[in-house]
């Protein structure tokens, strides 16, 4: 076929950085995130101009899914971060303000692009030799032997999306069950190769967030006509199980795309209905007590099991099979379950499933209060047990509220202040632009500390520890100040300057015999991560030299 019009030539820009309307864009995708960052981000509302579902979220996940970005640059951006936080669930935001400050710093000095290259590269070795060490001062052990880092943890992800809408108790109670629901999912006494379990997370919108509970086992809401009655007729367990991932409708087009030869006088679905019959009644000779299926169980064959007194649950769905499964002990054909148990949270009347084993399977409930507020709880409880999960790998979290990023920038700069000399001549750059880089990427880092404050006030940073110091919106006198992770105590003779301006180096006090715990927690994985992938994509942009794009 001809085509209607003239195929259009692609368009070609060349050195994309040095273009002012790409600079705008880059400038005001920062300018989301930054201010979607943080307990007091403010929250961004997402819809099209037809209409349609509104996404209400401060989370780099949702944000970044839901717009649709027409720069090929800023689409590049975009996929990083959102590849990030599928494998670490946090910090996407501070990849994303950090990797673009350091664009843009990069471009404010006037940095030469391979210049900017080698000395990023040696800058974030140093931080991650620095993080990875002993000596690191923004660095502390998660003690699996309490509870109260891993609910530290929790409660400093949840606190950082204020969309979720919930209070101080509210907020401790959710942490609390988040770091349930993950010592839950350890497998004990597991001989050979452990896996983890599975958290299946149930929303239940128009109840109170105090009503959201943890439970052991697999919870699914309960089948139609089941009666507590019923349940107790069973007796005590262990229950004989038997699990189907096909359709058992006994519609003629679950057959799927083949050709049937019917005979004449043959009634297709009367004779699969009469298979499905004699399935039912295998099942209750075999004295089976709960028949699932994942998907449409016949109406008839429901009736024939309900009559022989075999609980049915039709409809479980592709996500519940696996969870389903696991709860489950191999007997012959059949699994084995312990028992049964109703609950009734609001509208909705569950089955617990308990497990005949040590099954690492639990099931939360989360409530609140509407819809919106329900997604943003579920999604960021889901993604807290995540970064909790990643702590067996690397048992370490960072301190949170900016006092890792004004550490990790006070010692970069203390460190490259007497070698700069040397280490600019092993790169092959020139002192000055060695100097700038560095100034340029712990800038960088300043920019995300500061991007937590949202409401005018000073960020300040002492010249000790180097945290980064608020004021202290609960204290009676306006001198005071908080330290932003909560590790150190303020003091007359602590000297702190505003961050982000000029001061003498120094290296940071390694903070030792101190009773007190920092409130607030990073995932070490997921920032160290974040850092890293930030400053290679940041060199990757600054590399790029055309766009090419087809317009057609």
């Amino acid at each position: 076929m001809s085509r209607i019009c003239k195929k259009k030539p692609a368009v070609c820009t060349d050195e994309p950085l040095s273009n002012s309307g790409i600079c705008q864009k880059i400038a005001l995708m920062r300018n989301i995130l930054s201010t979607a960052y943080g307990p007091t981000g403010r929250l961004k509302q997402i819809h099209n101009n037809v209409g349609g579902h509104v996404l209400t979220t401060s989370t780099s996940t949702a944000l970044l899914k839901r717009v649709d970005m027409s720069e090929p640059l800023l689409k590049l951006i975009s996929t990083s971060v959102q590849h990030h936080t599928a494998r670490y669930s946090d910090c996407g935001l501070f990849m994303g303000i950090f990797m673009l400050r350091l664009i843009e710093n990069t471009q404010k000095y006037n940095l030469r692009t391979v210049a900017a290259a080698k000395s990023y590269k040696r800058l974030v070795e140093e931080c991650n030799m620095y993080l990875k060490g002993d000596s690191c001062g923004c660095k502390v052990t998660v003690d699996f032997s309490s509870c109260d880092s891993l609910v530290a943890l929790a409660h400093s992800m949840i606190t950082s999306k204020p969309a979720c809408m919930l209070n101080s108790r509210e907020t401790q109670h959710i942490s609390s069950l988040i770091a349930q629901a993950f010592l839950y999912s350890i497998p004990l006494n597991s001989p050979g190769v452990s896996c983890f379990g599975s958290t299946v997370t149930i929303g239940i919108e128009g109840q109170s967030v105090s009503d959201s509970s943890v439970f052991p086992g697999l919870l699914v809401d309960v089948p139609e006509m089941l009666q507590p009655a019923d349940l107790k007729r069973l007796g005590s367990g262990p229950f004989k199980v038997v699990l189907f991932n096909v359709s058992l409708s006994g519609d003629i087009s679950e057959v799927g795309d083949v050709t049937l030869e019917i005979h004449t006088g043959v009634d297709p679905e009367l004779d699969l209905l009469q298979q499905l019959l004699k399935l039912g009644e295998h099942v209750v000779k075999d004295k089976v007590n709960l028949f699932a299926c994942q998907k449409v169980v016949h109406p008839v064959l429901q009736h024939y099991l309900r009559e022989h007194g075999v609980v049915v649950i039709e409809r479980l769905g592709l996500a519940l099979m696996e969870p389903f499964i696991q709860i489950t002990v191999p007997a012959e054909a059949y699994g084995l379950v312990r028992g049964f148990c109703f609950h009734s949270c609001g509208s909705r009347e569950l089955l617990q499933l308990l497990p005949s084993k040590d099954s690492a399977i639990s099931t939360v409930v989360l409530c609140h209060r509407n819809e919106t507020m329900l997604e943003e709880l579920k999604m960021t409880c889901q993604r807290a047990e995540h970064v909790l999960r990643l702590t067996l790998r690397e048992p370490y979290a960072l301190l949170g509220g900016g006092c890792t990023e004004t550490l990790l920038a006070t010692h970069i700069t203390h460190m490259n202040q007497s070698t700069a000399t040397t280490t600019a001549a092993a790169l092959g750059v020139s002192h000055s632009e060695f100097l700038m880089a560095v100034e340029a990427f712990c800038s960088s880092l300043h920019a995300v500390a500061l991007s937590l404050e949202h409401d005018g006030q000073d960020c300040l940073i002492d010249l000790t520890y180097a945290h980064r110091w608020v004021p202290d919106i609960y204290s009676q006198t306006s001198a005071k100040q908080t330290c932003g992770c909560g590790l150190v105590e303020d003091r007359s003779d602590l000297e702190k300057t505003p961050l982000n301006t000029a001061c003498h180096t120094f290296s940071p006090v390694f903070l030792e015999n101190t009773d007190n715990q920092p409130r607030i927690l990073d995932s070490f994985s997921a920032k160290l991560n974040a850092l890293n992938v930030a400053v290679e994509m940041a060199k990757f942009v600054l590399d790029v030299k055309y766009i090419v794009k087809d317009i057609n």
